[in-house]
């Protein structure tokens, strides 16, 4: 298996108990600003809509969404571009975009070249994919809306963890084997992120095939 990978890195802070924040953006920003960015405007009328469906529905918020544009608005306009398709192709299968334009935004923070951050954005995204279509095919999770204005749904949580687990085993490269360290985390999420029933589900059904299958699908041979 080809294993391309972007090292983590833990950030911490201490806050204040009287730290005021600043209130969150709303979604009138966020696609104001998205106007303002120096791509092509056949992607903006491309990506507004999609962009703004997935804010009503939860699959992107603002507070999140706002801070990445802002970012990748400092890019070079192809780089953002090739940025700004990814995100709207994961919105527009469906898949929540938070956690990916996060990892964007930490990629670039660490100071990794373009194409690392390029690369890892990919590959989250391939996860996000495989992670669906091995739990659909496992029936773990039904079909679902497929696009950023249905309704958000419990599997679609599930598809965004299964991803993230079997993108951070390859990452950090624990001694454990890649189930052992998904049924970890799932273990851990269970009743605290995702629901016990949707987590017991998926735990009787997880085998080292299955995870194997989607680490394939989104790394490759």
């Amino acid at each position: 298996m080809r294993i391309v990978a972007v090292a983590a890195v833990l950030l911490s802070m201490a806050v204040s108990a009287q730290l005021v924040l600043p209130p969150a953006p709303s979604t009138d920003e966020v696609l104001d600003f998205l106007k303002t960015m120096p791509i092509s405007a056949e992607l903006k009328a491309l990506f507004a809509p999609v962009l703004s469906a997935g804010l009503s529905t939860g699959r992107a918020t603002p507070g999140v969404s706002l801070p990445f544009l802002r970012q990748i608005a400092a890019l070079s306009p192809a780089q953002a571009e090739e940025v700004v398709w990814v995100i709207h192709h994961a919105l527009d299968r469906g898949f929540i975009t938070d956690p990916l334009m996060n990892d964007v935004l930490k990629v670039l923070q660490m100071g990794q070249p373009w194409e690392a951050v390029l690369t890892n954005l990919k590959i989250r995204y391939n996860l996000l994919g495989a992670a669906q279509q091995v739990l659909i095919q496992y029936r773990i999770v039904g079909v679902g809306p497929q696009g950023p204005g249905g309704p958000l749904l419990p599997q679609d949580r599930l598809v965004l963890e299964m991803a993230w687990a079997v993108g951070d085993f390859v990452i950090s490269q624990p001694r454990e084997s890649l189930e052992a360290f998904v049924r970890s985390r799932f273990v851990k999420l269970r009743g605290a992120v995702l629901d016990p029933g949707d987590v017991d589900r998926l735990l009787e059904a997880l085998t080292a095939e299955l995870v194997q299958q989607i680490a394939y699908r989104a790394y490759g041979p």
